[in-house]
């Protein structure tokens, strides 16, 4: 099972995270917690833990992860030339 939590910030995803993921794990669930929002460091006090490694430290770094995706074949079509309005409308 897969759950995303997503909303305007302040709306309480990482209430409803939290108290979903400790629900589930009372029932015997394997869980993982990805949090993806940078600017938010709250999760993982409410998971009752410490602060766990910054997400991106996995796959190299923050720059590590930025090279490779304007270095990789399908991000390359959106940093090889400059778009413009036209581009965004055309067919």
């Amino acid at each position: 099972m897969k759950i995303a939590v997503c909303g305007k910030g302040g709306c309480g995803k990482s209430t409803v995270t939290s108290l979903l993921a400790k629900a589930l794990a009372r029932r015997g669930k394997e869980i993982l917690v990805i949090d993806s929002d940078e600017s938010n460091y709250g999760l993982h006090r409410q998971l009752g833990m410490k602060l766990p490694r910054d997400f991106t430290d996995y796959f190299g770094g923050k720059q590590n992860v930025l090279n490779d995706m304007t270095l990789s074949k399908f991000t390359h079509q959106f940093f090889e030339k400059t778009w413009t309005i036209d581009h965004t409308f055309s067919k």
